[in-house]
């Protein structure tokens, strides 16, 4: 039984999923020295940008740990290097993958020093000073900021192994930090004109509805695709039809991890007092109980929804693998229109799944801003629809992984 199980790829990466899972919460409650955790606290209970960015990103900015920077240089490196690989440069088309990956990780960890940086500047009132110093600055707020990015590149060293050896990618790292933060989002929002939601029945009724029908909604438009119809002349098939397959929900919950923080960094920026008229504009208009901004929040879903659905799907990688293979679609030559045709496609897709987006986290703003509280479902629902991405990739993953330990070549 024990060899049988030393044998089976689906429970090694059960088990080395559940791991990392441990060792990512053992590390967000890890202190770092010299900071005053309820000092800290306080002063970032007050910046909405970076408690949201660290809600979605597996972070820990509710008192100094070892992970509080979370995965966030992580996943917004491999975002730029993606986008980066995007554009029809030579130099990066020809690197390697060692190459990639160093890139990659050069860029997490510039993002990783700005990030802690940004962090130790905000609460560098509660570190103890120290008696030394290195190149001029405080050696406990120096040994705060190492410990921070070492922490960071630790995340991202875990996130690539969960990715190679676990299962649901880096992705399954942030589960614990949004259950965490799911009841607080719903009780008390997210700011910029949300607030105390008090949970009545009738709230209670509502709200249970309402999970229920986004998160069937949300599963079924993960399961659902278009199966683009695929000449294969080197191959002849007569048990099934040979296709390419591109989901609806495309750009998974990709979206939503980002879109909250993106709409706060004007407000972040007018916190540094750069400009009055500036600051009164962002104060009166980029809020959640203003239609402006809640116009503005959805137009930044839909774009991040367009921008991680090509991401993702990479038309111009498919487009070339279906012209080495010597594959094709009836009617479309094998290159750019090849390229051009699986774009319209996955576009038309995209913009049903943004439909379903604005429509899930716009209403409920919108409702917000007659009734008290009731914007605060929209940071819940973008939670659920980021969990029930990944819990269904996970499940797929699992039930391939399984299929594979059923198969014997021995007895065909």
């Amino acid at each position: 039984m024990l060899n049988r199980l030393r044998n089976n790829d689906l429970f090694i990466r059960i088990l080395f999923t559940m791991m990392m899972i441990a060792l990512m919460e053992l590390g967000r409650h890890i202190a770092i020295p010299f900071l005053d955790p309820q000092g800290m606290k306080d002063v970032l209970k007050e910046n909405q940008l970076l408690q949201n960015l660290s809600t979605t990103t597996g972070g820990q900015v509710n008192y100094p740990s070892l992970f509080s920077i979370g995965l966030a240089p992580y996943m917004t490196g491999m975002i730029m290097f993606q986008a980066i690989k995007l554009l029809d440069i030579d130099s990066i088309k020809k690197m390697s993958e060692y190459q990639s990956g160093m890139t990659q990780r050069g860029i997490t960890f510039v993002l990783a020093c700005l990030q802690s940086f940004q962090l130790v500047y905000l609460v560098r009132q509660h570190i103890t000073k120290s008696s030394y110093q290195i190149f001029g600055f405080d050696a406990n707020a120096v040994s705060a900021l190492v410990i921070l990015v070492t922490g960071s590149m630790l995340v991202a060293w875990m996130a690539d192994m969960t990715v190679d050896r676990g299962m649901g990618g880096a992705g399954i790292l942030i589960f614990p930090g949004i259950f965490e933060a799911m009841p607080r989002s719903l009780i008390n929002g997210q700011g910029l004109g949300t607030g105390f939601l008090e949970l009545t029945p009738t709230i209670l009724i509502v709200f249970a509805i309402s999970v229920v029908v986004v998160l069937f909604s949300t599963l079924f438009l993960n399961k659902s695709e278009l199966r683009i119809p695929l000449q294969r002349p080197m191959i002849e098939n007569d048990f099934s039809e040979s296709y390419v397959p591109i989901k609806v929900l495309a750009a998974g919950g990709m979206p939503f991890m980002f879109s909250s923080a993106l709409f706060m960094i004007p407000g972040y920026i007018a916190t540094l007092g750069t400009n009055q008229s500036y600051a009164e504009f962002v104060s009166n208009y980029l809020n959640f109980n203003n239609p402006i901004g809640i116009a503005i929040y959805c137009g930044i879903i839909v774009l991040l929804g367009y921008a991680f659905s090509l991401m993702n799907f990479r038309p111009e990688d498919t487009a070339k693998t279906l012209k080495e293979s010597g594959d094709y679609f009836f009617g479309v030559v094998p290159g750019k229109q090849t390229q051009s045709y699986l774009t319209k496609r996955l576009m038309v897709l995209s913009t049903f799944a943004n439909i379903f987006f604005v429509v899930v986290i716009g209403a409920p703003l919108v409702i917000g801003m007659y009734i008290d509280g009731i914007a605060n479902f929209s940071f819940v629902f973008s939670n659920i629809l980021i969990l029930v991405t990944i819990l269904d990739n996970i499940l797929d993953q699992a039930k391939v992984l399984y299929l594979r330990t059923q198969y014997n070549l021995m007895e065909l």
